[in-house]
């Protein structure tokens, strides 16, 4: 690490490999043209085998919650009914997003640092007939829980209901199987386990999805984030210019290096590595004497969060990470704010000697001098 420079450790966006870096401050490239069409056709081909999808896949200019509210608008219509598991501050997101699109939500909601179950999401379906969708984030960066997004999927796989799902913290760096597990809409975004810069938000979209879209009439709803737009100039313009907007061209190719890095290391692999390093700062959090906030049966590959020591709050971790090791961390949301902190591990380049830096960092906290 550079002298004076920070270490970034909080739950996105993350650092980035010197190759995209590099990619960053290269000459702009136009939008359009065949130079573009073939690498925007590797990016999504990527994505595909990230996603574990052969269904279509869009790469929107925007943020992950660009492409939730693509997903929640494109889908349903005004005053449809919509059950969504709400277990943190991103289930807390989803229900502003589908409100603000005109839809009756039906919450599931459970308090901060527990799971929604599938038991849960069925009594809701069956309590509520009429409902069109469920929507569930994958993992909620704000706890760290990872819901059970494969087992509610069996429950809407047979059901006229669609499955929508936020997994902005978890593609690329949690297993993912969008079709496997019946998911019919899902938004990610590129600032965190994809190993890339903020600014492209992918969307992937089953054909269940797109009938649903299809037959949908009366929508408050714009046009930049309706997904039929998308595809409709993924199929007019392919040849040219397969995007109804112009795209940050120099984030993209940014985002070619990153996924071209994750295809030569293996998407296995890279998964197993962040496991590994997961595994290491739990195990170097209790030598430091702060208990991780779930227990091991809830690891989370990408992100871990954990309880300063008895007498201070999480600020004073984070501010003494910050000011004394140059290491920048984040701490809780909500009624989590003051009791937890938050580190993140979904950096492509973060190595198990950052996760021994950091620990023995966390080791010489004094929390007599809290900060």
């Amino acid at each position: 690490m550079i002298q004076g420079q920070k270490k970034l450790m909080i739950p996105g966006p993350v650092e980035v490999s010197p190759e995209v870096l590099c990619a960053l401050s290269s000459q702009i490239k136009p939008h359009y043209g065949a130079e573009w069409v073939e690498d925007y056709g590797r990016v999504i081909a990527i994505l595909k085998k990230i996603f574990n999808t052969t269904q279509d896949v869009f790469l929107i200019a925007g943020s992950g919650t660009c492409a939730i509210d693509a997903c929640i608008g494109s889908s349903l219509q005004t005053g449809d009914q919509i059950i969504i598991g709400n277990n943190g501050f991103f289930g807390d997101r989803l229900v502003s997003v589908a409100e603000a699109n005109g839809l009756q939500v039906v919450e599931v909601k459970v308090p901060w640092g527990e799971k929604i179950t599938p038991d849960m999401i069925e009594d809701a379906i069956q309590a509520n007939p009429d409902a069109k969708a469920v929507a569930m984030v994958h993992c909620e960066t704000s706890t760290t829980i990872i819901n059970p997004v494969d087992q509610i999927g069996q429950l809407t796989k047979d059901l006229d209901v669609l499955y929508i799902v936020d997994a902005v913290s978890s593609l690329g760096g949690i297993p993912y199987h969008a079709d496997k597990w019946g998911i019919d809409l899902c938004a990610s975004a590129t600032q965190k386990c994809l190993g890339a810069p903020p600014g492209l938000a992918p969307v992937s979209v089953s054909q269940k999805a797109w009938q649903r879209i299809e037959r949908t009439e009366h929508r408050s709803h714009g046009w930049y984030t309706n997904l039929e737009v998308w595809r409709r100039y993924a199929v007019d313009w392919a040849d040219w210019h397969p995007t109804p907007v112009t795209m940050p061209s120099s984030i993209f190719y940014a985002l070619l290096v990153a996924l071209e890095q994750l295809m030569a290391e293996g998407i296995e692999d890279r998964l197993m590595r962040y496991r590994n390093i997961a595994i290491q700062l739990r195990q170097g959090l209790r030598e430091a004497g702060m208990q991780p906030f779930t227990t091991d049966d809830n690891l989370n590959p990408v992100l871990t969060a954990a309880y300063p020591p008895v007498g201070n709050e999480s600020s004073d971790v984070v501010e003494y990470l910050l000011n004394r090791h140059q290491i920048q961390i984040s701490g809780g949301l909500g009624d989590l704010k003051k009791k937890i902190f938050r580190i993140g591990h979904m950096s492509p380049v973060l190595s198990e000697d950052d996760i021994t830096r950091l620990v023995m960092a966390l080791k010489q906290f004094d929390s007599g001098q809290k900060r």
